[in-house]
């Protein structure tokens, strides 16, 4: 991730905020698309740190959230899990990439073989491969959490929105 960082001070990476701005702008596009097409977005993190935000978050404006120990094969062997047809979310959005261990979560493994598209917040320690939209910017200080499920949640209610207002013959 040196290609998003501006620099380092008393040994923190500082991430490029042009570079970060760009990034997010293209993710909360996306995920208003998804919101707006009357998509599911799954909220993905195994911080425990963040985990009661992100269920928030989620509830909040009609989404799902994993938060706990991801179960291989959740989305490649969903019908001998479950024992039934389950719709999968059509875009995965993680807040945090790495595991409690330091390892990339198995989740964005499992969703590119399934072809759903992921957004992930990407910290310097941390490995974009196999990301769909990928946003570099630290995600484990709280207020950087709290300012990037914010905007996630108000991209998905614009999204929502305007498909309430397509649905009611607003649209052109």
């Amino acid at each position: 991730m040196k290609w998003a960082l501006y620099g380092e001070r008393l040994g923190v990476c500082v991430f490029d905020l042009d570079i970060t701005k760009q990034y997010l702008v293209r993710a909360l596009n996306f995920v208003a698309h998804v919101a707006m097409r009357g998509g599911m977005i799954l909220f993905v993190t195994s911080n425990r740190d963040t985990m009661f935000d992100v269920e928030k978050a989620a509830e909040e404006v009609g989404q799902y959230s994993h938060v706990r120990k991801w179960q291989s094969g959740t989305l490649t062997n969903t019908r001998q899990l479950l024992g039934a047809s389950v719709r999968l979310p059509d875009a995965v959005f993680f807040l945090s990439t790495l595991t409690s261990l330091g390892e990339n979560h198995p989740a964005i493994i499992e969703a590119a073989k399934m072809t759903i598209p992921t957004i992930g917040v990407v910290d310097s320690n941390s490995d974009p491969a196999y990301l769909t939209y990928l946003i570099p910017a630290n995600d484990d200080t709280p207020q950087s959490t709290e300012y990037l499920l914010r905007m996630f949640k108000e991209a998905i209610r614009k999204g929502q929105e305007e498909r309430k207002r397509l649905q009611q013959g607003g649209g052109k």
